[in-house]
């Protein structure tokens, strides 16, 4: 069993592409939460049955992003328990293989996917009488180097606040964010 990494940077774009659907991310997520954990406790916590999930959790662990960490007694046999290989997972941005590109594109696509499914069920609650605190918000400026900078580290600022803020109390809140430099256009 492998013990578990303070940090873990992905360099490999087979490794990234394990994460190319919003369900594995889901299961991250759930794994950063829970830490380590049997698929059960996973499905309890995303609202899935467990079945779903044994295919993703393989995939994870194939792809070096999940460990086998022990086993615990369940009803009946016992269940493998897994927490993701590093508490952090990075993306090497500085790859610039074309293979790997594609993986981060992919990637991308899927956390784009989870945002608009996110939207829709936050706008749809909305229509039942739920509370509305969802915002959308596309803005396009012309920044210098420097106040892009600033701007890259105010979006940090907000990813520490929320997570140094999260409470099991409170409600459920989302930010998906993308701040990008748009390439220019050949005349």
């Amino acid at each position: 069993m492998a013990r578990k990494k303070r940090e873990m940077v992905i360099r490999d774009a087979e490794q990234l592409r394990a994460l190319r659907t919003p369900l594995r991310q889901e299961i991250v997520r759930s794994f950063m939460k829970l830490g380590a954990c049997t698929v059960g406790e996973l499905a309890d916590d995303m609202g899935k049955q467990a079945a779903a999930l044994y295919y993703h959790v393989h995939a994870l662990e194939e792809a070096g992003l999940a460990v086998e960490t022990g086993k615990r007694s369940g009803e009946g046999r016992p269940e493998t328990v897994y927490s993701l290989a590093a508490e952090r997972i990075l993306i090497d941005r500085s790859e610039a293989s074309p293979s790997f590109r594609a993986a981060v594109t992919e990637l991308n696509r899927a956390t784009l996917r989870t945002a608009e499914r996110e939207l829709a069920a936050a706008v749809e609650s909305r229509r039942g009488g739920g509370k509305d605190h969802t915002s959308l918000l596309r803005l396009a400026s012309r920044l210098r180097p420097r106040d892009a900078a600033r701007a890259a580290k105010m979006m940090r600022e907000v990813i520490e606040f929320m997570s140094e803020h999260d409470d099991e109390a409170g409600d459920p809140f989302t930010m998906t964010s993308v701040f990008v430099r748009i390439p220019e256009r050949p005349e």
